[in-house]
């Protein structure tokens, strides 16, 4: 299981943005310089963000992006649901009954254990968790976080 470049990037957004006062707009020029997600994923990844009802975006001068909701009301798994869609670690686990070797197959329960453990740490860790972290990129260390 890996994280795509767009569920990345969503949360890069998310946590620049929790980082910001509440209710303040970010230009999304400013907001992609800052997170280093390049202009063609960003207004993507805003729209399906707002879609799900995490970020606002107002258009003209006074325009930009925030976050809808308390930063430490959402959390890390809202965010890559939002762009991913619901995490399954195997197709087996996405509907009970989905694969004809549920009943008997040996790994099934294994799966099921490890994504649920997933799913827990995910709804664990908190939007503004991550923006209170002490780690905040430097110039330096910008394009090597460009490039994770």
């Amino acid at each position: 299981m890996q994280l795509t470049l767009k569920g990345d990037y969503a949360v890069r957004v998310m946590v620049d943005l929790a980082g910001q006062p509440r209710g303040a707009s970010v230009k999304t020029g400013e907001l992609g310089r800052r997170t280093a997600v390049p202009r063609a994923y960003l207004s993507k990844i805003i729209q399906v963000l707002a879609h799900a009802g995490l970020v606002r975006t107002r258009r003209g001068t006074r325009g930009g992006i925030a976050l809808l909701a308390e930063p430490r009301a959402i959390t890390l798994r809202q965010v890559i649901e939002a762009v991913e869609g619901p995490i399954y670690l195997n197709r087996c686990l996405i509907r009970p009954g989905q694969c004809p070797r549920d009943s008997f197959c040996p790994v099934h329960p294994v799966w099921a254990r490890i994504q649920e453990i997933v799913v827990r740490e995910l709804d664990s860790v908190r939007i503004k968790d991550l923006a209170d972290a002490s780690w905040k990129p430097t110039p330096a260390r910008k394009r090597e976080a460009a490039s994770c």
